[in-house]
């Protein structure tokens, strides 16, 4: 698995927790540098993902919270001050769907 597959499992499934806050405020540089992945890489999964359906992302302008599809320009949401930098995401049924469909690892021994 490759670091991109690793940052959409983990990061989607990382919403699906239990008991996780229905929406989690993220700065991108934060992610970029868990995942060992560009800023700009970042940014473009994550709205690819919300194109999908999988996740929402939203963003105070400083008036109101948006979501991602009223900003007139994406690179303007990340890069936006307001809020310290911070996006909101959440997770949608899509997204649950998919962090079902992983597949499990056994836990146990191994015997031979």
């Amino acid at each position: 698995m490759n670091k991109y597959e690793k940052f959409k499992r983990d990061f989607i499934s990382h919403l699906a927790n239990p008991g996780m806050p229905a929406e989690m405020s993220i700065q991108q540089w934060t992610v970029a540098a868990q995942y060992g992945i560009p800023e700009a890489h970042v940014r473009q999964r994550l709205i690819e993902w919300a194109s999908a359906g999988l996740i929402e992302i939203r963003a105070y302008d400083g008036t109101r919270v948006s979501s991602w599809r009223e900003w007139q320009n994406l690179d303007e949401m990340f890069a936006n001050r307001t809020d310290h930098g911070y996006v909101r995401v959440s997770l949608l049924a899509a997204g649950g769907e998919f962090v079902e469909e992983l597949p499990t690892h056994a836990i146990g021994f191994v015997t031979a």
